[in-house]
């Protein structure tokens, strides 16, 4: 199709060109035939100067010849019979035809510019991976015969376009989809290349390496996460990766800490509900360890009143009298009654961790829109100063509506 334009493009140019040289030409005939009837014209002049006629006679013929060369060519006014014959007739063609050679060959070279052009900007087969993206929808069980189509194309294509890191990406999906985990690995590897700051590959890329090792986190794999969290601290997949290796690990408390986390924005009831569960079982191994000191809250709401189940409950510790937190539980509303525990595996940063508070207060707030700052009509409940020195606190929390 470029090709195509380009010629046509070229066709324009020459156009103007190709109709001067043949207006050039038919003026050249005009003017040529013109002289050569003065010349006739001419000479018959003089043959009858030598003729031997009275002036009379010699005024009536020249007059009859004037007439027939007029009639002949209408455009030769009487004046020019007696003008001389220009010495070159060809001459102005000559001169009109070189600007027509210079346009020729302007444009001749702007296809060639154009070639040029493309060549260090575009692909030339290119046109063989349009709508290769289809590959991030296609399913492996409905639409394998389309994935393994595509992947031999895109494989084609980089042998040709080896930094290519969008079809680097795209192959890599497609040997995801069909469980070649090591040949997603190197694919993502490659388009990582190219596209260091692109989250979507560091992710695909730590997922491919992931399942390759079956579950096991090597030191690039853990670093690729921690690129991945320092720009989106809240990834879900990406923290249960990290949990499920820590549990691996034998490190309940990481555990712990990773899968509260995942529950700041997920929203599935089933995956709430297995975190919920595996945090607690979590939570016993930890205490069978030796765990820390911490405050149990179980959460309930006054049965007299009804609340959102789409709402968020959070559960704070901080200071006597409001201030920067120390530790923060959330859990949606549709899971009341629940309990929770605020110890320092929930803590918001190591700089403030529950154990160092001297003195502190729970407050559980149920938050209509799901923000952290409080708002008018939330529920909540208080409960008195506490200090985690004395023993494990046990809290009985019933949030109600404000008076």
């Amino acid at each position: 199709m470029f090709f195509l334009l380009a010629l046509v493009a070229l066709l324009f140019v020459l156009a103007p060109a190709l109709r001067s040289r043949h207006a050039i030409d038919q003026q050249s005939s005009a003017q040529l035939a013109a002289a050569e009837s003065r010349s006739w014209y001419e000479q018959r002049l003089r043959e009858l100067g030598e003729e031997e006629l009275d002036a009379a006679q010699k005024t009536e013929i020249t007059e009859e010849l004037a007439a027939v060369l007029l009639a002949e060519y209408p455009q030769t006014s009487p004046e020019s019979l007696d003008a001389p014959i220009p010495p070159a007739i060809a001459e102005p063609a000559g001169a009109l035809r070189r600007p027509a050679n210079v346009l020729v060959m302007s444009g001749v070279l702007l296809v060639l510019m154009a070639v040029g052009v493309y060549a260090q900007l575009g692909s030339f087969g290119a046109s063989k991976i349009q709508g290769a993206q289809a590959v991030l929808a296609l399913s492996p069980e409905q639409d394998l015969a389309d994935l393994q189509r595509w992947q031999a194309v895109l494989g084609e294509w980089l042998g040709h376009a080896p930094e290519d890191a969008q079809s680097w990406y795209l192959l890599g999906h497609t040997h995801l989809k069909l469980g070649e985990f090591a040949q997603a690995e190197v694919a993502f590897a490659e388009a990582h290349q190219f596209a260091r700051t692109d989250l979507s590959v560091k992710f695909y890329w730590l997922q491919a390496r992931y399942l390759n090792s079956q579950g096991v986190l090597d030191t690039r794999s853990r670093q690729l996460a921690e690129e991945i969290l320092a720009a989106d601290p809240n990834s879900p997949q990406v923290l249960e990766m990290l949990a499920v290796a820590a549990i691996s690990e034998g490190d309940a408390a990481t555990a712990v800490t990773l899968l509260n986390r995942t529950l700041n924005f997920e929203q599935r009831p089933e995956r709430v509900r297995s975190t919920v569960d595996a945090i607690a079982a979590l939570r016993s191994a930890a205490t069978a360890q030796g765990g820390q000191a911490g405050v149990r809250v179980q959460v309930g709401a006054a049965t007299e009143a009804e609340y959102d189940p789409m709402a968020t409950v959070f559960v704070v510790a901080r200071p006597v009298g409001g201030g920067m937190p120390f530790a923060v539980v959330r859990r949606p509303a549709w899971l009341l009654p629940f309990e929770v525990t605020l110890d320092d595996l929930v803590s918001m940063s190591a700089e403030r961790l529950l154990s160092q508070a001297q003195v502190f207060e729970v407050l559980v707030r149920l938050s209509a829109s799901g923000d952290a700052s409080s708002a008018e009509g939330d529920w909540q409940w208080l409960s008195p100063p506490l200090n985690l020195a004395e023993a494990q606190i046990l809290l009985q929390a019933s949030i109600t509506p404000p008076e």
